[in-house]
């Protein structure tokens, strides 16, 4: 009898960057914070929670 343990394969690795209008945080997956001018600046806390959240995700 074998055993398999599920790992998760791929890892999103976002970086939170200071932009001119506030944070935002983008990943090489191409996920990215809204930067348009229309939306307001996320605060750093903000911006920081929102790239933990999409670290836990896995790419399609």
């Amino acid at each position: 009898m074998s055993t398999h343990t599920a790992y998760r394969t791929t890892h999103h690795h976002p970086r939170v960057l200071r932009g001119t209008r506030g944070w935002v945080w983008v990943c090489d997956c191409g996920g990215a914070s809204c930067r348009t001018p229309a939306q307001p600046p996320l605060p750093w806390r903000s911006a920081l929670i929102a790239a933990l959240l999409h670290s836990g995700t896995i790419a399609p």
